[in-house]
């Protein structure tokens, strides 16, 4: 592991053009990572920084795939420093209803909320150290597309479908199994990425011994199954795929925590709010295999696929909660509990995903950017993938490797007055550890530190940095060193 000190390096090999912009661009990264909460505007130093900034924006070279072309170099080289990666496909609303100015906007979920969809491939390791975003899509949905009926989307081809971006997502994932070969690829989605097409896509690529990573969906769709023709006179039953997985045995039982989550479901057509309640959950665990029977398509036929599926259930949940019940398809081998347990885990760290659409909204605030086009909002939120990125590295770094020294990734213009501020006294000579250093800045966002807190989360993180900022600055214009 190499961590990078500065997070203008994710910036180092961007090519806008003109070596101005790019030295631009990565003082721009700099500056916002400094001040995540701030705007643009107050994250520059200085009316010369501001007009630069939007003059970057400004540029036709300035696109999103420009400015995340480096950082997905960048992505690939960390990748390939660990044994599994885990690519979480997942896309989030981005809401600008009330910037009534942006232009290129389209309808959410209703007509009556506008702005952007943002479809990301996250990489994280099994021990969900994020790695960053290994492709992204910011999209507007046409108006058409609101109030289609099911049969009429069943008719459209897939290539011409919303959907078609789960497809492309595993179909990145397999991109990365390519360049990272060394590297055991899964792709994981919730819900929403339960596709045919992609199962489909991995039975087809492992048959033409192409470069497929495996891949781990939680199920949406209760899908026609094929029964095992164990024995030759006795035909093949169809069943559904939850009744089927209903018949395994329970192989045994799993226990972990779930935190409080605010969720939100479309019911006729209306997002409506539910709460889930933080606990200690007990889940009973049933495997299998299923051959999954393929759904009709016009254009093509599609291959029956044999793929495992794990059934994770809550035993007891409280009362007026809706009981967890996973239902997971997976290219994974599931032949015993352990494997059970491993798909589990696998697909618990998704949530990471959901971290990710925290630090951008609550500690990035881009719903807050105020532009008059999608062209300038978009390399801005690009660049605030990477910044989201960054703090949720530095986090998870500081409580995995906590005992990596703290110029790692902090610059001796951020360790040594933080060391002042917080301690009291001269410099040290030597940086503490990082994971010191991380819960130093984290005093400054609001942790307390009691043995009760555990340790830091990204919001006392993201609001530290901003206190962190302003002590480098002024050690670099009043420190020991200035002449």
């Amino acid at each position: 592991m190499n961590p990078s000190r500065s997070i203008a390096d994710e910036l180092a090999a961007v090519d806008l053009g003109d070596r101005r912009l790019n030295r631009r661009a990565a003082r721009v990264l700099v500056r916002l990572c400094e001040s995540p909460l701030a705007s643009p505007k107050a994250a520059m130093h200085g009316g010369a920084e501001v007009a630069a900034a939007y003059r970057l924006f400004d540029h036709e070279e300035c696109t999103e795939q420009a400015i995340l072309k480096p950082h997905h170099a960048a992505v690939l080289e960390r990748v390939r420093q660990y044994p599994r990666v885990l690519v979480i496909q997942d896309t989030s609303e981005l809401d600008y209803t009330r910037h009534s100015e942006l232009e290129g906007k389209g309808p959410l979920a209703s007509e009556d909320r506008q702005g952007f969809f943002l479809h990301t491939q996250w990489v994280v390791t099994d021990q969900r150290l994020p790695l960053g975003s290994w492709r992204c899509q910011i999209y507007a949905r046409e108006v058409e597309q609101i109030g289609v009926v099911s049969a009429q989307r069943k008719r459209t081809p897939i290539e011409e479908k919303e959907s078609y971006r789960w497809l492309e997502g595993y179909r990145s994932a397999c991109a990365l199994a390519e360049q990272a070969p060394a590297v055991h690829v899964i792709s994981c989605s919730d819900r929403e990425g339960d596709v045919y097409e992609v199962f489909a896509e991995w039975h087809q690529r492992r048959e033409r011994l192409q470069p497929a990573a495996d891949c781990l969906i939680r199920c949406h769709h209760n899908r026609g199954v094929l029964g095992f023709e164990d024995r030759p006179l006795v035909p093949r039953v169809d069943a559904r795929l939850l009744e089927q997985v209903a018949q395994n045995p329970v192989l045994g039982a799993i226990r972990f925590e779930v935190s409080t989550k605010t969720q939100f479901k479309k019911v006729k057509g209306h997002r409506q709010r539910t709460v889930r309640q933080g606990r200690t959950v007990r889940l009973e665990v049933r495997a299998g295999q299923v051959v999954l029977r393929p759904p009709p398509r016009r254009e093509h036929r599609l291959p029956e696929v044999t793929l495992g599926v794990v059934r994770a259930t809550e035993i007891d949940p409280p009362t007026g909660q809706e009981p967890i019940d996973w239902v997971i398809l997976t290219s994974l081998p599931v032949r015993n509990f352990d494997d059970a347990l491993s798909v589990v885990e696998l697909y618990r760290g998704r949530w990471e995903i959901e971290v990710l659409h925290r630090v951008l909204k609550s500690g990035c605030r881009i719903e807050n950017l105020q532009f008059e086009s999608d062209t300038r909002l978009k390399p801005a939120l690009a660049m605030y993938l990477i910044v989201a990125w960054r703090i949720l590295y530095l986090l998870k770094l500081g409580r995995q490797s906590p005992q990596l020294p703290g110029d790692a990734l902090f610059e001796e213009s951020e360790w040594k007055p933080l060391c002042v501020v917080v301690r009291g006294g001269p410099p040290p000579p030597h940086p503490p550890s990082l994971g010191e250093v991380i819960l130093m800045i984290a005093q400054f966002g609001g942790y307390l530190g009691r043995k009760s807190d555990g340790p830091p989360g990204p919001e006392a993180l993201w609001r530290g940095l901003q206190s962190l900022k302003c002590f480098s600055l002024a050690w670099r214009s009043f420190g020991p060193n200035t002449s």
